[in-house]
């Protein structure tokens, strides 16, 4: 009898609790206040819909063929010109997005990157994006990915109420006008940036605060044991960073990232302290390339591309010029 007790009294509790928790949830979405719904007024963790994310993942077409798909965190988004891989007859989409980690790169490449729409993956892999546990990153996601079935896997990844009320915003909002875009945006998921850097870098700005997350290097190997098992070709690379980054915290993750490269037989090309790049010409803070940089970057890695006949191998047709 006592079994039943509480098994009637947990079943009158979920139902109350439906009852008062559904249409509270759909008030705080649909009830505007200063043009945003008034569940952006309740805490800082939910994302707006729209923006770069929203209009990359609307643009991609997942049955279209690309030469390269470039996946991680803003310094792939705004790292990889697709208009510069194009002017060498190269196709890429860039589905990079801000603040993106391995976790979120795994859900990512599963429901959108398969062999038969790309040649090759550029993973953007970044120190900043290995220290947290990708809860930014999903937010974003969460609300402008294209495929319900992603933002599920995404919510469910995580074992806490605010996600589950992330998705249930997406849901909510799913025939809403998104609220913002990105002025920046030029297409096939690149947002450029032409500013360039106002002040000189402190060394402070820098300091050793990323430590390795173990949850977003376990899915850094699920993220290559899932490129390798479908077929998937992917090079791993590391964009330049101003000279003034302390090389000692970067060579905690570069060997992380060389030993998984070895591990799973990918190469990694670092290039976080090349020496063509100038602080404040070919960035616009302290840690993004700005359009100059990017340029200057992506000559250097097609060229790179080039002597190690990475193209060649993967069967892409390429104009690249010395």
């Amino acid at each position: 009898m006592e079994i039943k007790k509480i098994i009637y009294n947990g079943l009158v509790f979920l139902l109350l609790f439906s009852l008062i928790y559904f249409p509270s949830l759909v008030l705080v979405c649909k009830l505007n206040f200063k043009k945003k719904p008034l569940i952006y007024r309740t805490s800082d963790i939910y994302t707006l819909k729209g923006g770069n994310s929203y209009q990359k993942f609307k643009e991609f077409n997942k049955e279209k063929k690309y030469d390269i798909i470039v996946i991680g965190s803003s310094h792939a988004y705004r790292g990889y010109d697709p208009r510069n891989f194009k002017k060498a007859g190269i196709s890429v989409f860039n589905l990079g997005t801000s603040a993106q980690t391995p976790l979120n790169s795994y859900i990512i490449a599963k429901n959108y990157v398969t062999a038969s729409n790309c040649k090759l993956v550029i993973l953007d892999v970044y120190d900043g994006a290995f220290h947290n546990n990708g809860f930014e990153s999903s937010s974003d996601l969460i609300q402008n990915l294209s495929s319900n079935k992603a933002a599920f896997e995404m919510a469910t990844t995580y074992n806490n109420p605010q996600v589950i009320n992330m998705y249930a915003l997406r849901l909510i909002n799913q025939n809403s006008p998104v609220i913002y875009t990105d002025s920046l945006y030029v297409g096939n998921g690149f947002s450029e940036k032409r500013d360039t850097l106002k002040y000189s870098l402190p060394f402070d700005e820098y300091e050793n605060r990323y430590l390795p997350n173990e949850l977003q290097i376990d899915y850094l190997e699920k993220l290559l044991s899932y490129f390798n098992s479908n077929n998937i070709p992917v090079i791993m690379v590391t964009v330049p960073f101003p000279k003034e980054k302390i090389k000692e915290q970067h060579k905690i993750y570069s060997k992380i990232f060389n030993d998984l490269a070895l591990k799973h037989h990918v190469r990694y090309l670092d290039y976080s302290f090349n020496t063509n790049f100038n602080s404040q010409t070919h960035f616009y803070d302290s840690h993004h390339l700005n359009q100059t940089g990017v340029d200057l970057f992506n000559s250097i890695l097609l060229q790179d591309f080039k002597k190690m006949k990475i193209l060649e191998e993967e069967g892409i047709k390429f104009n690249i010029k010395n």
